[in-house]
């Protein structure tokens, strides 16, 4: 009789806890009204012009799953404030702590607003920084690319086009995936013999990279071709055939 006792008095507390426990969370899911919403939205508006980054870190992480209940995830002024915060952190030299955001804005953006729009390259950048930072190199890959794509449709600055090559064919690297840095490293060595002329570092350094991407791959008669059109010693590194 005492333990079923004991039993319910546990039972009886335990309930009450959970019960405390759950009471602010219930309050805090409480859906805004839209006065509320369009409030707290002006306010992050005052904050960013102020550039009070905490405020707006803040008042966004309350403000995001209210627009998003309220309207969808796909809502632009959801994806915008996923922006915000994440710019908001980045003003203060961090990465947003759910990192989930840092993907999902630049996503959602690409999706709603397209990849040219002005908060996708921002997004993206954030999150670019963000797999670089985390070492996530082969994620990041994709990004790079999906900028070239852009640039190369657009009117195109081959200075710029080359640094973004550098970028892909490092990041190549990186992943060890030799024939897509070769292909990359390829078009570096175009772009830089014709934006720096021949005899600028810029070919050289493309032409010693490739080089020894031909030594890791064995492919030895393109190497020697290299080497002698460029007129380069490069000691070869080539890693045996397993």
């Amino acid at each position: 009789m005492k333990t079923s006792l004991n039993s319910n008095i546990f039972a009886f507390v335990s309930a009450l806890i959970l019960a405390l426990l759950w009471l602010p969370t219930q309050a805090e899911a409480r859906p805004w009204s839209d006065k509320k919403l369009d409030k707290t939205i002006l306010k992050i508006d005052h904050d960013l012009t102020r550039k009070k980054w905490a405020s707006v870190i803040s008042r966004s992480s309350k403000a995001i799953p209210q627009c998003i209940a309220k309207y969808s995830d796909q809502h632009k002024m959801c994806i915008v404030m996923l922006r915000n915060i994440n710019h908001s952190y980045e003003e203060t030299r961090r990465f947003n702590p759910n990192h989930e955001q840092i993907k999902s804005a630049y996503v959602l953006s690409s999706h709603v607003f397209g990849k040219t729009h002005s908060t996708t390259i921002k997004t993206r950048d954030y999150y670019y920084k963000y797999l670089i930072f985390t070492e996530d190199y082969r994620a990041a890959v994709p990004l790079v690319q999906e900028i070239i794509d852009i640039e190369e449709a657009g009117p195109n600055d081959d200075y710029r086009l080359m640094q973004r090559y550098n970028q892909l064919y490092a990041l190549q690297g990186l992943v060890e995936n030799w024939p897509a840095e070769e292909a990359a490293l390829t078009v570096v060595l175009k772009l830089a013999k014709e934006v720096m002329g021949d005899d600028s570092e810029d070919v050289r350094a493309a032409a010693e990279a490739l080089a020894h991407n031909y030594c890791i791959q064995n492919k030895f008669h393109e190497f020697f071709k290299l080497i002698n059109a460029q007129n380069i010693e490069v000691p070869c590194f080539a890693k045996p055939k397993s």
